[in-house]
């Protein structure tokens, strides 16, 4: 008898922390800022090695741009870096991917990279 009711217990716990999280992910979705930066890649010969690391530097440089600095001694800041370096990456290889993509057909293209948080 008394399992069931720390089943029920852990149950209700568990509804609480969910729900708890789901506000929370609302109300940091209203809050949440976009940034994006421009990289220039029209001087660039996309078919050689060195055009193709230099527009990779140069989305590294858009992520730095983007995300900014943080304080390391503020977990808060700290993981928010983080998160925004995830997703800044993450669009950078996907607008990489385009653009290669778009090189390789001979076509050029506009893609963003785009960060909220």
């Amino acid at each position: 008898m008394s399992n069931t009711i720390f089943t029920k217990a852990l149950c209700a716990a568990a509804a609480i922390a969910v729900t708890a999280t789901g506000f929370s992910a609302s109300a940091n979705a209203q809050s949440r800022t976009v940034r994006t930066a421009i990289v220039d890649y029209a001087d660039l010969d996309l078919a050689s090695d060195d055009g193709q690391a230099t527009l990779q530097g140069r989305l590294k440089g858009a992520v730095r741009q983007v995300c900014g600095s943080y304080d390391p001694k503020n977990l808060v800041d700290a993981q928010d870096h983080g998160v925004c370096m995830t997703e800044a990456n993450a669009s950078a290889q996907r607008a990489s991917v385009t653009i290669m993509a778009a090189a390789k057909s001979g076509k050029s293209v506009q893609t963003a990279m785009v960060i909220s948080n």
